[in-house]
């Protein structure tokens, strides 16, 4: 088995390796980091026991490789070749053991029990940090599993939105962000709602408001602002307004969050919000910007993607990169071959691929994402 050529994904944290071997048809292979690998296939064990390799992925004629965040892909890679009989230079350099800050997303849980939030949890896919909330929350929770006949088989993990940045950061963000929306009124309604032995206990739409106003916007207290945002209905295109205004806000988390709610309206209207939330002075939210464009995957959204090239964020970069991959033309090329020599592996390896998808003359299909929309609509 041999290796054709290696591949980004979206996620910057795996790499597609393009194999000249087809496994048998409905075959495949998923492996772990710590699982017993005495009866894997020789080449299994041996990525294995390359530093920073977390899971294995083999199916069909490719090997979705996974690597721990702290480990560059300049250490990962030329062992990888090397397992399949390519010669290793060297390349990994003097990084070798020099442990990289975090780079890409961050998955949030919320643990609830019948709409009552618990606790965060937070994955970077290298570790996992857990936050607790105030006494308040256990109180609730302590009040609403009363008549519960089993109280753990009923708590789940609810995945939010994908965040960057530090874990510990994050994890304050979404605690207060949680603080702000959940305030002893909501909480006393989730627990009378909870004790109701009725399909409809664990609802929560009685104490959403129905619509938010310009004015709740203008509150000194930035969780009553929160709140309001964070329980509004699906956005439309009659929010702009209100979203606008939001971007304005003083708080990270209510621009992050209207930038996100700007994402679900699928009209080109909202493409100058989204132009503003790309220069947001906190990367969190200009990524978050990166993400929706990609998503709703106008044209029209490249030139602003091309200069997000030079984001001085490598996270923001990356999903410009990302998005010319996606989508972009041959109007991009200048750019990226002026950006072709990134600093960061993951960034240079983006651009090149969406260098050679346009030179190819391969039309570009837009984000998973966009792809699945598009479907949808044609059905």
């Amino acid at each position: 088995m041999k290796l054709v050529s290696i591949e980004p994904t979206p996620s910057p944290n795996s790499m597609k390796l393009n194999l000249d071997e087809e496994l048998p048809v409905g075959e495949t292979r998923n492996f772990n980091k710590g699982d017993e690998l005495s009866k894997a296939p020789d080449y299994i064990q041996k990525l294995f026991s390359i530093n920073g390799v977390k899971n294995i992925y083999h199916v069909a004629d490719f090997i979705a490789l996974e690597r721990n965040p702290k480990v560059a892909w300049e250490v990962i890679l030329p062992e990888a070749r090397s397992v399949f009989g390519e010669e290793n230079n060297g390349n990994a350099g003097t990084e070798q053991n020099k442990p990289l800050e975090h780079f890409g997303d961050v998955k949030v849980y919320i643990q609830m029990y019948r709409n009552i939030p618990m606790q965060v949890k937070l994955d970077d896919g290298h570790e996992e940090k857990r936050f607790g909330l105030p006494a308040m929350f256990q109180n609730a929770v302590m009040k609403a599993t009363e008549d519960s006949p089993n109280f753990v088989m009923e708590r789940k993990w609810v995945e939010q939105s994908i965040r960057y940045g530090s874990m510990d950061e994050i994890g304050q963000d979404v605690v207060e962000e949680l603080i702000a929306s959940y305030d002893q009124e909501r909480l006393n309604h989730l627990v009378e709602k909870a004790l109701q032995p009725t399909n409809e206990s664990t609802t929560d739409q009685a104490v959403k408001p129905k619509k938010v106003t310009l004015e709740v916007l203008d509150n000194p207290d930035w969780k009553v602002r929160y709140a309001a945002l964070d329980r509004m209905d699906d956005p439309t295109l009659e929010d702009l307004p209100l979203l606008a205004k939001a971007l304005d806000d003083e708080k990270m988390s209510i621009r992050r969050l209207a930038t996100a709610y700007l994402g679900m309206i699928e009209e080109k209207e909202v493409l100058p919000y989204l132009y503003k939330a790309l220069k947001d002075k906190v990367v969190t939210v200009r990524r978050t910007a990166g993400d929706c464009l990609s998503d709703l995957g106008f044209k029209e959204a490249m030139p602003e993607m091309i200069a997000s090239l030079k984001d001085p964020s490598k996270i923001v970069r990356w999903r410009a990169a990302m998005f010319l991959y996606e989508i972009g033309d041959e109007s991009a090329l200048p750019a990226l071959k002026e950006a072709a020599d990134d600093p960061e592996f993951e960034v240079k390896m983006q651009i090149k691929m969406a260098i050679e998808r346009i030179e190819g003359g391969e039309e570009g299909k837009g984000s998973v994402w966009y792809q699945m929309t598009q479907a949808t609509k044609k059905e």
